[in-house]
């Protein structure tokens, strides 16, 4: 599986006091990226000896996929989100002929327990709209950090399955310590 994994690898420029051609020169540690999800690779937009900067794509997953799990998502959460108001709007009715002694404690319990379940569902409904979301937003890998292509080992059309392990698609040389960057890393 390994000699199919893809790999871009980056190395930042240079610094003054470092030799050009020797990325290995210095304090340089790698990071190597990937994306958490799975697909088919629709684009790789650099090219080797290419100079990047933090936050520049670098390879996009096809995300035609991704964005109709999106909007169904979005569509499901917007019903759950109908249901629940009606669920509440039942809730307040069966409240009121209760209190006025026309309704059983069984009817208004069964009122509760449908908001419960209508609140339930919408919360999943949203947890999924965010998965799928996140989903969508990791299909494209930035450069976390400015830095220059040494080589590029993908290409469009190629699949990525990530089911057991993240594969390597970036090989990026840091210079010094690896804190957080304004990119906000991989996206």
């Amino acid at each position: 599986m390994k000699n199919l994994m893809m790999a871009l690898m980056l190395c930042l420029p240079a610094l003054p006091g470092m030799a050009q051609d020797s990325p290995s020169a210095g304090n340089v540690r790698e990071l190597r990226l990937g994306t958490l999800v799975s697909g088919v690779v629709a684009d790789v937009r650099v090219r080797t000896g290419q100079q990047v900067r933090a936050g520049d794509v670098l390879v996009i997953l096809d995300q035609r996929e991704f964005r109709a799990r999106l909007e169904r998502a979005k569509a499901l959460s917007a019903r759950a989100s109908a249901l629940l108001a009606e669920a509440r709007r039942e809730e307040e009715r069966a409240l009121e002929l209760y209190d006025r002694g026309l309704l059983s404690d069984h009817e208004l319990q069964k009122a509760q327990i449908d908001r419960l379940e209508a609140e339930a569902h919408k919360a999943e409904s949203m947890a999924e709209e965010t998965r799928a979301g996140l989903d969508l937003e990791r299909s494209t890998i930035r450069a976390p950090f400015d830095g220059r292509i040494l080589e590029v080992n993908t290409w469009k059309g190629q699949p990525v399955q990530n089911a057991l392990t993240i594969q390597t698609m970036i090989l990026l040389g840091v210079q010094g310590n690896m804190g957080p960057s304004t990119a906000g890393g991989q996206r």
